[in-house]
């Protein structure tokens, strides 16, 4: 029996072994040595164990550079082969294992009891095993039983450990004979009684030896828990035994995410993850139900990926590129497609590995090509342009490189952007420019950048020996974006020959594009669209929509084109019919047709204002996006409805529309004006760019958010500005969303303070005081808003035209200036895909109830289209159009300078607006002024209004009667221009769409 000061050190011993404190345990073993208790033998034993495992924590080792290919799994005609290398041993057995070896047979002379007998073989074991003599190390084990001793008086503890080394030490030399069902054995039966052993919160791994602030060098060589761990999956897949593997290998990432501290054998978990995403990848294929079962997983191991990655690599030395980061990078984007995660959350959590990816890296064009393409899918467009500009940036760096290495014959350098990677990037820029930020000369930049490239390669690599040729597909996406630039700038352009110009341009690109890639959905829209809007040329355009319904008839643009195509012909029969057949195949066909039809105007109305107002409105039946499509093919199906069987047949539809707009446009209206942009959704998800970590995989747990640097654009964090500080500096802007940069206010002269500004409200049409009229005020001949050369204007400058502005009065300038709110009609939005939705939201809601008046304007019910008016007003306050139709009922009433000024305040809105140009010139001409009103139609018709009938025609009737008051000689003159306009007029109107083509603008 050992007395209780014998046990007491005991105790004390085992707690020492078990935590790693060597030192403690080796002054307490010497106690037992030293007085030559009956425990001298354990001492001795467990003294030998301290010294090997003192002399063990003082080798240096690489971890990254032992496990640098751990984890490669290959397939050949032998089967799989998995990469798993053994633990960190000593080549060459040194004089102090000799020398243990030696103390450790003396020890085994004496009589042991069964305890120290098993001991004295794990310890002897563990001497031969890091001294690279496996035949003596195996020879010490196969004697020993494979299962758990119980727990004993000197080690009640620290014997589980001993038995794991025991296991793994017999493990790894069956993997050495190749025998790796033995060896998978020993591992499993090793963990099971582990398992067992433990209680259910007891930690499987617990390294020993590794404080929280050691470094990732000085980790112990093996631990002997998580070596099973990771041994037994690797022999799973060692025996081709795939299911079996992943779900080990999960297991031992799982347990290994929970370590403390975190860092530990963080490069073998790098590479053991890998692997698994690895096997998670080939387990999905094809098969989309898969898929979606491992989204959640995929999604998980690359964040963790991404944090192992932040733990073992730090940021690039020069000429440094961590090719494991940009490898990552590749795999989560891909990933991210084959698991078709596309949902706003889901793309936020690809975006927060590739900004953190991008700590890892330095002006990589990789991880920015990444970035703009999930920026544009999220639908943050501002920060997509600021990363496709950076991006740009960067290749154009590169591509001089590739210039030099073309020129010499000497080799490109492999971690360069292949052309084709940056072709596509240039072709998502085009498009982002185009049709998102609606920027046509950005756009043409874009693809003249990428027509350069081409050219340059082609000239530089006519055969191909060192550049791949570019494929038709690129080429053809090239010339679609520079040609629906054309066609773009063509409809902006105020000069006839400027606008032919491009618009030949247009056309040629359009169907090079369509010849390059029949199967280009977008080649033959727009080449239809460009056709009907340029030249009015309704069967070529008809065969060109036609060809591409038939390539996607799922996409409603090409259908609703080929019905105002039809309308175009008078043909309203056919129009009409198209029309349904397209909304009948679209997923919103049922809750547009589930509406009651003959449902009360009023109780629908107040049934649409409820769903508005529901934050839990959803879209149920479709994506917001195609539902916008469909409302407005809805539309046109109404408007053709009040032209063919009258318009009291469309207002009966009218509920339905509302109805409509309610489960289309309710999510968007409800969720009001809040923040919507990257930045604004990491903060709200929590996520923290900078500062992911290893340990956050424990519980999911984000730090606090990191410092982002301002955008100068939008005056809100940048995350594209942050990761590229030196290039955006010279992409600045003044400020026009968020926070206005310091304003040169009157300050008081005593104590420099700024000097009190009174609050704007919300909208211009509110007034804080009493008694004040609630629209603003109108006023005479603005000079400042007349129109500079080259920026549209139909006004010509020389003509008066009239403005409205707040009752601070001043103009435009000094509103802004004054604005202390970030919501105002002269605050244009930050460009995010949901803006863009609000902003439709307002405008199809103001169509609708101007298309509800025009109907009551043609069935001569005034008063009722007065309050259609006034309701879109209240939707849409800036709107052109709502203003216009005021302006008309007031012209109708003989208020000819109320209308006056609704048509001036719609001008200064629009100042593109053909329709309220052109009833500008009617008033004019009503009040005698048929001068200035020739002028303007003059100038309409030159510019925006060349393809508008009624400017035109009323072109023509002010000619005729301006000739009938002139002499003979210039009268002939007058009325055959007169005549011309006229009969162009006539031309024009028996062509012209229900709606205007220019609604289906990309």
């Amino acid at each position: 029996m050992l007395s209780s000061r014998h046990q007491s050190v005991l105790k004390e011993i085992d707690a020492a072994r078990c935590v790693g404190s060597w030192s403690t345990a080796s002054a307490l073993a010497a106690k037992l040595v030293k007085h030559g208790s009956p425990g001298h033998v354990f001492g001795s034993i467990v003294s030998s164990e301290a010294e090997l495992e003192e002399y063990l924590a003082k080798v240096e080792w690489s971890p990254q550079e032992h496990w640098s290919d751990d984890g490669i799994m290959q397939r050949s005609s032998n089967g799989v082969r998995v990469t798993a290398r053994y633990p960190m041993n000593i080549s060459s057995s040194p004089k102090q294992l000799e020398a243990l070896e030696k103390r450790l047979q003396k020890i085994g002379k004496h009589t042991l009891s069964d305890e120290e007998a098993y001991q004295l073989s794990v310890v002897t074991a563990k001497v031969y095993f890091y001294g690279s003599k496996f035949e003596q190390c195996q020879a010490a084990v196969d004697s020993l039983a494979t299962t758990i001793p119980d727990e004993g008086a000197m080690s009640p503890v620290y014997v589980r450990q001993l038995y794991m080394a025991q296991m793994v030490m017999r493990g790894i030399t069956a993997e050495m004979h190749g025998d790796m069902d033995t060896a998978h054995s020993m591992y499993d039966t090793a963990l099971v009684a582990l398992k067992e052993r433990l209680s259910s919160q007891a930690a499987l791994v617990v390294p020993r030896g590794s404080a929280a602030g050691a470094e990732k060098s000085h980790e112990e060589l093996v631990n002997w828990a998580e070596e099973a761990l990771y041994r037994r999956a690797m022999a799973s897949l060692a025996q081709d035994n795939i299911d079996r593997g992943a779900d080990e290998l999960a297991v031992y990432i799982r347990v290994m995410d929970n370590v403390t501290p975190a860092t530990f054998r963080v490069f073998r978990r790098l590479r053991a993850n890998r692997l698994h995403m690895q096997l998670e990848r080939q387990s999905i294929g094809t098969d989309s139900s898969a898929a979606t079962q491992a989204k959640e997983r995929v999604m998980a191991s690359h964040r963790r990926q991404m944090a192992l990655l932040k733990a073992t690599y730090a940021f690039p030395r020069a000429n440094e590129a961590h090719a494991e980061v940009l490898a990552e990078v590749d795999g989560a984007a891909r990933d991210w497609e084959l698991v078709r995660a596309f949902s706003r959350v889901e793309s936020l959590r690809l975006l927060e590995v590739l900004y953190e990816a991008v700590f890892l890296t330095f002006n990589s064009p990789q991880v920015l090509r990444h970035l703009v393409h999930v920026l544009v899918r999220f639908g943050d467009y501002h920060e997509a342009r600021l990363a496709f500009v950076t991006y740009r940036e960067l290749v154009e760096r590169q591509l001089e490189r590739v210039k030099k290495a073309l020129g010499s014959g000497s080799k490109i350098d492999s971690g360069l952007e292949s052309v084709n990677n940056i072709l596509r990037t240039v072709v998502v820029g085009a498009r982002l420019f185009l049709v998102h930020l609606d920027s046509a000369h950005d756009c043409l930049s874009v693809v003249h950048f990428a027509n350069d490239l081409i050219d340059d390669v082609e000239a530089r690599d006519p055969d191909h020996q060192i550049i791949p040729p570019v494929p038709e597909t690129i080429r053809a996406q090239v010339a679609l974006w520079k040609g629906a630039a054309h066609g773009r700038l063509a409809q902006r352009s105020r000069e006839p020959s400027n606008r032919a110009d491009h618009h030949c341009a247009a056309l040629q690109l359009l169907r090079q594009a369509a010849e390059l890639n029949p199967q280009l959905y977008e080649a033959h829209y727009f080449l239809a669209l460009e056709l009907a809007l340029g030249t009015r040329d309704i069967a070529a355009a008809t065969a060109a929509a036609k060809q591409a319904a038939a390539l996607d008839a799922t996409r409603l643009d090409a259908w609703h084109l080929l019905v105002l195509l039809s309308t175009a012909r008078k043909d309203y029969a056919k129009a009409l019919q198209i029309c349904e057949v397209a909304m009948r195949q679209s997923v919103w066909w049922p809750a547009y047709n589930e509406s009651q039809p003959n449902a009360n105007k009023s109780e629908e109305s107040v049934a649409h204002s409820h769903a508005l107002h529901d934050k839990d409105a959803k879209a149920p039946m479709g994506s917001v996006d195609a539902g916008m499509d469909f409302f407005g093919l809805a539309m046109t199906h109404m408007a053709i409805e009040g032209r063919h069987h009258g318009f009291d047949t469309s207002l009966d539809a009218q509920p339905r529309l509302f109805a409509l707009y309610a489960s289309v446009f309710g999510s968007v209206v409800a969720a009001g004006d809040e923040s919507d942009d990257v930045a604004s959704a990491m903060e709200a998800a929590g996520i923290s760019i900078g500062l992911l970590a290893v340990g956050d995989l424990r519980t999911g747990h984000h730090t606090h958010p990191s410092h982002l640097v301002p955008s100068q654009a939008s005056g809100r964090p940048s995350l594209a500005r942050s990761l590229a500080r030196s290039v955006f500096s010279k992409h600045t802007r003044f400020s026009s969303h968020g926070e206005y940069p310091p304003l040169p206010f009157s300050a008081s002269e005593d104590a420099g303070e700024v000097a009190d500004v009174p609050k704007l409200p919300d909208h211009p049409g509110q007034s804080d005081h009493p008694g004040q009229p609630d629209q603003p005020k109108r006023q005479r001949s603005m000079p400042h808003l007349r129109a500079p050369s080259g920026d549209g204007s139909v006004l010509s400058a020389d003509i008066p035209t009239e403005a409205f502005f707040d009752k601070h009065g001043g103009g435009r300038s000094s509103t802004v200036t004054h604005m202390h709110s970030n919501r105002s009609v002269y605050s244009t939005a930050v460009a995010t895909r949901q803006s863009h939705q609000r902003a439709q939201a307002r405008r199809a809601l103001c169509s609708l109830w101007l298309a509800t008046g025009t109907a009551f304007v043609a069935l001569q019910r005034l008063d009722e289209a007065g309050g259609a008016v006034a309701e879109a007003l209240a939707a849409w306050p800036e709107s052109p159009e709502a203003l216009t139709m005021r302006g008309q009922l007031a012209a109708a009433e003989g208020q000819h300078v109320m209308a006056l000024n609704e048509f001036h305040a719609a001008v200064a809105l629009e100042a593109n607006n053909i329709r309220a140009a052109v009833a500008l010139a009617c008033v004019e001409h009503e009040l005698g002024r048929r001068d200035v009103a020739l002028g303007l139609l003059k100038n309409i018709t030159r510019a925006h209004g060349w393809c508008d009938p009624e400017a035109w025609y009323w072109l023509g009737r002010l000619e005729h009667e301006l000739a009938l008051e002139c002499d003979s000689d210039a009268r002939t003159q007058m009325l055959r221009r007169a005549l011309k306009y006229s009969s162009y007029a006539l031309e024009l109107e028996s062509s012209q769409p229900v709606r205007p083509f220019s609604i289906l603008r990309p």
